[in-house]
């Protein structure tokens, strides 16, 4: 019996319908960015991008793909103001999870966090990349919520600055997500990188996940080696696969790139049976789909 291919398995999840009905759960996408244009740009942003990349687009394009659920982080540049990540976990419960960045200083009471909970809240997000680290301490009450309802900590943070911020988040016994690898140093690539290493050694806590997604981020050439070195010190039940959509710090085609990054998966991890854990399990247990 000819092996089912992996561009064979997203028709095949695609025509059978990403939700009721399909023969297997849907993949997830654990990495996405959803906005429109018009949304007041947070304190910290750089520019605002000038294309809408709505959810009702990712679902579309990601159902196109195989891909039925997804996970969606607050965008960088839109700062605290998480109304549009929360207006799409409203509209999708069921194929939707989100990440959300909070400010320390917001007053959040006990009914506010029982409600992100409810609408699909899964996590914290520290997109702090070429931004100050966080005074801990201020966002003890915050991590502490987190922490009782299980929710990971996101670090969106360069490499080298891993050994300052990682130790300290696991020693308080938080679960972190780092996506694009880990945001290795393209430079010294991940035999080299101490960043990098480090994320390594802290496999063996089983409190670390890392999504692969962004390879154009740390550099294609680097993602191929790093993709089996993180494979083998985490396991296909600490990895995840995410698209990155809409690729927004980049000059790339948003509809072929969500294909492309599949592909990539496919190149990085060959293993049907492991590719389907890294798709679904994984994120699925992770997320509460």
């Amino acid at each position: 019996m000819r092996r089912r291919t992996f561009a064979a398995g997203a028709l095949a999840l695609a025509t059978t319908g990403a939700g009721a009905g399909a023969a297997e759960p849907p993949w997830i996408d654990a990495h996405a960015e959803v906005f429109v244009r018009g949304l007041a740009s947070g304190a910290f942003a750089r520019h605002a991008p000038s294309y809408d990349a709505s959810w009702e687009t990712l679902l579309g394009l990601a159902a196109d793909n195989g891909v039925g659920r997804a996970v969606i982080h607050q965008p960088w540049f839109l700062g605290y103001d998480n109304d549009y990540l929360f207006k799409a976990l409203r509209a999708e419960p069921g194929r939707l999870r989100g990440v959300p960045w909070i400010s320390p200083s917001l007053p959040v009471t006990d009914d506010d966090w029982e409600t992100l909970q409810a609408i699909g809240v899964r996590g914290l997000r520290f997109p702090i990349w070429r931004l100050p680290t966080p005074d801990w301490p201020y966002y003890e009450a915050m991590l502490a919520e987190a922490q009782k309802r299980d929710w990971p900590i996101h670090l969106y943070v360069e490499s080298g600055r891993l050994p300052s911020i990682l130790p300290r988040l696991l020693d308080q016994g938080h679960r972190v997500v780092l996506p694009h690898f880990g945001m290795l140093d393209r430079k010294l690539g991940p035999l080299r990188d101490p960043g990098f290493e480090l994320l390594l050694e802290k496999a063996a806590t089983r409190r670390v996940w890392v999504v692969l997604s962004g390879a154009y981020r740390v550099g294609t050439e680097r993602a191929q080696p790093a993709a089996p070195l993180l494979l083998s010190a985490f396991g296909a039940d600490r990895l995840m696969w995410g698209s990155d959509w809409p690729h927004a710090d980049n000059n790339l085609d948003r509809v072929k790139t969500y294909r492309e990054t599949l592909r990539w998966l496919e190149q990085w991890v060959p293993d049907e049976a492991t590719r389907r854990t890294i798709l679904i399990d994984t994120p699925a247990k992770l997320y509460g789909f």
